[in-house]
C-alpha cells in the first residue's frame, strides 16, 4: 500500500467518527422531545420549589474527562443533579436576595437558535443580518434612555465588561502622559465593577476620591463640587465623575441632573451606572428620576437585569459613538474581505472580536413580547417594593432602611447589634421558601428584599413577609 493509499484508508475511518458529530435529524428530534420535557418540568417545579437549595452534601467528586458518548437523558439528569438542585434559584418568584438574570424563555429559545445558527455577528459583512439585529437592539436602548442621534454602543457579557468597555472610551479622550494627574469621583455605594474596571484599564493609580452620600445614600452634590475645587488646587486634573442610577444597597438614585450640571460645567466625563436600576426609565413612577441618565458621556445597563434576560447581556451605551470606537477600531489583513469602515460592525466599538451573537436573545425577546409587557413588569417591582417596606415598617421590632427609590426595600431587626438580623435570616434561608440577602448601610447590617425577577408578583412577596415574621416570632 503506496502513502496515498493510507492516507485515504485513515481519512476514512477518521471520517467516519467525526460525522457523527453532526447529529442525525432523529435523535437531535429525541433530544427536544427529552428537553422540552424537562423544560416543562423545570418550569414546574421552579414555581412549587424552593428559592435557595443551599450547596447541597458535600463536594461531588470531579468526573473524567469523557471519552465515549454518554446517552442524553443521563447527561440532562447529571446536570440537574449537579446545579438546578445545589443552588440560589433566581428563576424564582421568591428570589429576592440580589438582582436576579430573569431567564426568559424567549431568550432561551433565541439563544438556541443562535448557536444552533451561529452566524458571525462581530463583523457586518459576515452576516449583515445578524449585525442589524445587534444594531437594533442598541438603537432600542439608545430610544430607550433618550440618547441623541450619534450616540451608539454594544452589548457585552455583563455590567462588568460593560463598564469597562465605557471606561476606555474615556480613557481615550486624554493622552497617556494626563492620566497619573487625573482625579476620579464615586461613592461608596459604587458597584465593584466600577473599580475593577479602572484596575484592568491602568487607572487604578489614578485618586479616586470617595464623595459623600446624603441621608437617601445619593451622592451629595456640594461635596462633589468642593473636592473638585480642591483637586484642582492641589494641581490634579479632575476627569471622571461615577454616578449609581440605583445602587446595589438600596436602589439609590444620585442626583443625575445636578451632577450633569456640574460634569458640563467643569468638563468631566459622566458615567451613569444604570445596570440595575436604568431600565425603570420604562416606567412612569421612575422615569422623572432617571431621565437625565441622557445627559451622561457613558450609561451602563443590564438587559439581564431590567429587561429580564438571562445572565451574559450587558450594554454600554456613549452619548458620542465615535468616542466609543476610537478606543475599538482595529482591523488586520486576515479580515479585509469582509470588515470594511463604512459598516456598523459590533467588534468596531467592543473588545471583543469573536462574540456570542448575544443580541438575538433581546430582539427576540422584545419582539415575542414587545414593550409593554416589560414595562407593566417593572411598574409592578416598583409597587412591590413599596408594599415590602410599607409592610416591614409596621412589623414591631422591625427598622426600615431609606424609602425605596426603586425595587429595594432594606430593613434590619431593631435594636443594637447585628446578631438578631443575622438570627433572622439564617432561618429564613434555613427554610429555603424565600431568598434574602444582606449588606452594610452605615456600618449596620441590612437585609435586603430586591424584586426584579420578572416571575414576582404580589403572592410571592407577600410568603416572604410571612417568613420574614414567622423567623421573627421564633426569638
Amino acid at each position: 500500500m503506496d502513502g496515498t493509499e493510507s492516507l485515504v484508508d485513515a481519512l476514512a475511518a477518521l471520517e467516519d467518527q467525526s460525522r457523527r458529530l453532526d447529529t442525525p435529524g432523529p435523535e437531535l428530534t429525541g433530544w427536544l422531545r427529552a428537553l422540552e420535557r424537562y423544560s416543562e418540568e423545570f418550569l414546574a417545579s421552579n414555581a412549587r420549589g424552593p428559592a435557595y437549595h443551599g450547596a447541597g452534601p458535600g463536594r461531588p467528586s470531579p468526573t473524567p474527562l469523557p471519552l465515549e458518548p454518554a446517552p442524553f437523558e443521563r447527561v440532562l439528569a447529571e446536570y440537574h443533579g449537579l446545579v438546578t438542585t445545589r443552588s440560589l434559584v433566581p428563576t424564582s418568584g421568591r428570589f429576592f436576595g440580589y438582582i436576579p438574570g430573569g431567564g426568559l424563555p424567549s431568550a432561551a429559545v433565541g439563544d438556541y437558535v443562535a448557536s444552533l445558527t451561529n452566524p458571525y455577528a462581530g463583523v457586518y459583512a459576515a452576516s449583515p443580518g445578524a449585525a442589524e439585529i445587534e444594531n437594533s437592539t442598541i438603537r432600542w436602548l439608545i430610544e430607550m434612555i433618550g440618547y441623541p442621534e450619534g450616540a451608539w454602543g454594544t452589548l457585552q457579557s455583563g455590567g462588568s465588561l460593560a463598564t469597562l468597555t465605557a471606561v476606555i472610551a474615556a480613557r481615550e479622550t486624554r493622552p497617556a502622559a494626563a492620566w497619573g494627574r487625573g482625579a476620579l469621583y464615586l461613592t461608596e455605594e459604587c458597584h465593584l465593577a466600577i473599580r475593577k474596571a479602572l484596575h484592568v484599564a491602568g487607572l487604578g493609580a489614578i485618586a479616586a476620591r470617595i464623595v459623600p452620600v446624603d441621608d437617601e445614600l445619593r451622592m451629595s452634590v456640594p461635596a462633589l463640587e468642593r473636592m473638585i475645587a480642591e483637586d484642582r488646587a492641589a494641581g490634579r486634573e479632575p476627569w471622571m465623575v461615577f454616578a449609581s442610577a440605583g445602587t446595589v444597597n438600596t436602589g439609590a438614585i444620585d442626583p443625575l441632573d445636578a451632577l450633569a450640571d456640574v460634569a458640563a460645567r467643569e468638563q468631566l466625563w459622566l458615567h451613569v451606572d444604570g445596570a440595575y436600576g436604568g431600565c425603570f426609565v420604562l416606567a412612569a413612577a421612575a422615569r422623572e428620576r432617571l431621565r437625565a441618565m441622557a445627559r451622561a458621556d457613558s450609561v451602563v445597563l443590564d438587559p439581564h437585569k431590567g429587561l429580564f434576560l438571562p445572565y451574559g447581556c450587558g450594554a454600554v451605551l456613549v452619548r458620542e459613538g465615535e468616542r466609543l470606537r476610537q478606543g475599538f477600531a482595529f482591523t488586520s489583513s486576515y479580515l479585509s474581505d469582509v470588515h470594511r469602515d463604512e459598516d456598523l460592525s459590533p467588534t468596531d466599538y467592543s473588545p471583543e472580536l469573536t462574540r456570542h451573537f448575544r443580541g438575538l436573545r433581546l430582539w427576540m425577546s422584545l419582539k415575542l413580547h414587545g414593550l409593554e409587557r416589560v414595562r407593566a413588569a417593572l411598574e409592578e417591582k416598583l409597587l412591590l417594593a413599596r408594599l415590602a417596606h410599607e409592610r416591614l415598617a409596621a412589623m414591631p421590632g422591625i427598622e426600615t432602611g431609606p424609602e425605596p427609590q426603586l425595587s429595594i426595600a432594606a430593613f434590619r431587626v431593631r435594636g443594637e447589634g447585628d446578631a438578631p438580623t443575622e438570627r433572622l435570616i439564617e432561618r429564613v434561608l434555613g427554610r429555603g421558601r424565600v431568598y434574602l440577602s444582606s449588606t452594610r448601610l452605615g456600618g449596620r447590617l441590612f437585609l435586603r428584599i430586591c424584586v426584579l425577577c420578572f416571575r414576582s408578583h404580589r403572592a410571592d412577596v407577600e410568603e416572604a413577609l410571612a417568613e420574614i415574621e414567622a423567623a421573627l416570632a421564633a426569638g
